[in-house]
């Protein structure tokens, strides 16, 4: 697992009546998830209490990501402040997984199921709750068009302060003349627009035609969300574009890709995520993948507040395992592309039919036909992707990794390598762009990524004169030092003053000091910490154990 420290002072919240925060938390508990608060979820919580959507229904939203931005949030940062995931298996209830089985609670399913805005709920994964008694449903239901499905959320409602409704607050609405409260269980949509997976004529044997189309409605009745192992069901035609991951512990939500790719055939599909899309009820009009992930852990995570503007959007990104409160409009990313970041953080427990190269730090590269649910380098692509995403349309940012010269990921996002570029609409090309670039980093065999040597990087992010913050990240020592001979703490102070000289300079020529973060992944980094003392900013460590 890992465990994330600080060297800044952060304020945790402990709801009454729960357990103990211990100091840090894993990467399991932190590194997979990547945004939330309780102030997100209060927010939120609105429509949850009044059975209204938690997605703007406004018709003049730009693209299908911005309009599940909100739900995607609430969810996150709920299966966050969750104990496990509940599923229901095709192998059955194994001694000790009793806490997971969502069969179980099949009262709870129907009484879902029977609320007039269920929509044909399907439920695909539950999560238990430290202040509740019944979980949080979530299921598959039908888009508002009918055109194609939603994932819609049955529970107990939200307090504008995060809390979970009780009986005794809906009684005193009641009383109180307010909305007249008849259940403490409430159907609130969370995504809506989730795509319907297509027939393809070449993907189908010789004897095969595409089924005549149904009734999605009569589709969703008949779809199984039972997971074999650690997925889901693979998704055939006219089925919802949405399979589910989970972990050998029962913790992982992650959104994949809908089916298994089969190499063999040469016009396979060739869809890598689940996904969304708007149609006119025969033609795609717009498709966006959808990326999510987030890990149980019982709220042990960071609290920022996050301020939320007329927009909806909020003044900055309020953190997650990596990268945390970032409030800057003027901001560069540096990202450690070295093998390294192919270490697995989270393995599934099942075995494939391929073997595949990762690293180790004991063993160095290996290959194994173990299943990896994350990679560090996936786990922070997930992060990326979402901080790409969600921050604000004004924000300009840089994107660069680094590793040894001449090897695949010592590369920069080419928009930004000159000026910082303004990431604009949700759907903008820019925010694509940048996410086909952080996509790009996992793309080859990771002894090509390349060692770790991030000084041209960080100099040519010193030298941009809009830059005011650089967010820096690294799991390993500095193959050589900036004069190319061998590493060692004898350069730790030299290159902290070296870059606090560059600030120095940038000060006497007019343009404001950069301030480095540095987040150090899988080692106690002395030189980072020192780095981000002497540039005004802030260290974080995310250590394996």
């Amino acid at each position: 697992m890992i465990k994330v420290h600080t060297m800044i002072k952060l304020s945790h919240q402990i709801n009454k009546g729960r357990r103990p925060q211990h100091n840090g938390f894993t990467v399991l508990e932190l590194l997979v998830s990547v945004v939330a608060g309780t102030l997100i979820i209060g927010a939120a919580s609105t429509g949850l209490r009044t059975t209204q959507t938690l997605i703007s229904e406004s018709h003049g939203k730009a693209s299908l990501r911005q309009n599940t931005t909100n739900g995607l949030r609430l969810m996150r940062s709920e299966i966050e402040r969750s104990m496990n995931v509940l599923v229901s298996r095709t192998e059955g209830v194994q001694d000790g997984e009793e806490d997971t089985d969502l069969n179980q609670y099949s009262d709870i399913i129907n009484d879902c199921k029977a609320l007039p805005q269920a929509a044909g709920f399907n439920p695909v994964f539950g999560i238990n709750m430290v202040e509740l008694d019944d979980p949080v449903i979530y299921g598959v239901g039908l888009s508002r068009d009918g055109r194609g499905y939603a994932l819609l959320r049955c529970g107990s409602a939200l307090n504008m302060d995060g809390t979970y409704r009780s009986a005794e607050d809906n009684e005193a609405d009641n009383n109180a003349g307010n909305e007249q409260v008849e259940s403490d269980i409430f159907i609130s949509r969370i995504l809506d627009d989730i795509g319907t997976i297509p027939c393809k004529e070449s993907d189908l044997s010789e004897d095969e035609q595409c089924p005549e189309r149904q009734p999605l409605s009569s589709i969703l009745s008949k779809t199984n969300f039972t997971f074999t192992g650690s997925k889901s069901p693979t998704r055939t035609a006219q089925q919802p574009a949405l399979r589910i991951q989970t972990d050998i512990n029962t913790k992982l939500v992650k959104f994949i890709d809908p089916y298994e790719l089969d190499d063999s055939k040469s016009d396979a599909y060739q869809i890598s995520a689940s996904y969304l899309e708007n149609t006119n009820g025969v033609k795609s009009q717009a498709r966006q993948d959808l990326y999510f992930s987030a890990f149980a852990r019982a709220d042990k995570r960071v609290r920022f507040g996050y301020n939320a503007t007329d927009s909806g959007k909020g003044n900055g990104y309020p953190g997650g395992a990596f990268f945390q409160n970032i409030t800057s409009n003027h901001l560069r990313f540096i990202l450690d592309g070295s093998g390294s970041m192919s270490a697995c953080v989270a393995w599934s427990g099942e075995y494939g039919n391929r073997r595949r190269r990762f690293y180790d730090p004991d063993r160095g590269y290996f290959r194994t036909y173990k299943i990896c649910s994350f990679t560090r380098m996936e786990a922070l692509q997930h992060e990326m992707i979402d901080i790409i995403s969600n921050l604000p349309d004004y924000t300009k940012i840089g994107l660069a990794s680094f590793s040894t010269s001449g090897n695949r990921n010592n590369k920069t996002w080419e928009d930004s390598r000159d000026n910082l570029v303004e990431l604009g609409p949700s759907n903008s090309e820019a925010r694509q762009s940048a996410i086909r670039f952080v996509n790009s980093l996992s793309s080859s065999d990771p002894t090509k990524w390349g060692g770790t040597m991030p000084w041209n990087t960080l100099d040519a992010a010193f030298s941009d004169r809009l830059t005011d913050t650089i967010y820096f990240l690294s799991d390993g020592q500095p193959n050589k030092d900036r004069g190319g001979r061998s590493w060692g703490s004898d350069d730790y102070n030299s290159v902290a003053e070296h870059y606090a000289g560059l600030n120095a300079a940038r000060l006497e020529d007019g343009d404001k000091s950069i301030k480095l973060n540095s987040t150090s992944v899988g080692l106690d980094s002395e030189w980072m910490q020192i780095l981000s003392s002497q540039t005004s900013g802030e260290y974080i460590k995310v250590d394996d154990v």
